[in-house]
């Protein structure tokens, strides 16, 4: 079941409300909050509306294409300097014991 529909009138007041409350407020969500108030509109009400207006949907990837393929880059690149670390780290701790062991026999 669909809510209530506003007309678009109401939908293009309350994105640009929130959008000229946006400098003075501690947050956009702040923001979309005073508004809903003030207008007698759910905050997830305006909230969507906003969001539809500035071009976000659930469908798009939160981050672009070429920031995805560094990441996961960089990921890789921080899982082999943990593997190549454990290894010295192990590598170490054989060492000073077979160092110990040789002062100590």
């Amino acid at each position: 079941m669909r809510g209530r529909q506003y007309p678009i009138e109401v939908r293009e007041r309350a994105v640009r409300h929130v959008r000229d409350r946006i400098p003075t407020s501690r947050s956009t969500w702040a923001a979309i909050e005073a508004v809903a108030a003030h207008l007698g509109l759910h905050p997830n009400t305006v909230r969507f509306w906003y969001r539809q207006a500035q071009g976000v949907t659930d469908e798009r990837p939160l981050l672009p294409s070429e920031q995805t393929d560094e990441i996961a880059r960089l990921r890789a690149e921080l899982a082999d300097a943990q593997r190549l670390n454990a290894d010295l780290i192990t590598d170490t701790r054989h060492r000073l014991a077979a160092s110990t062991e040789r002062t100590t026999s």
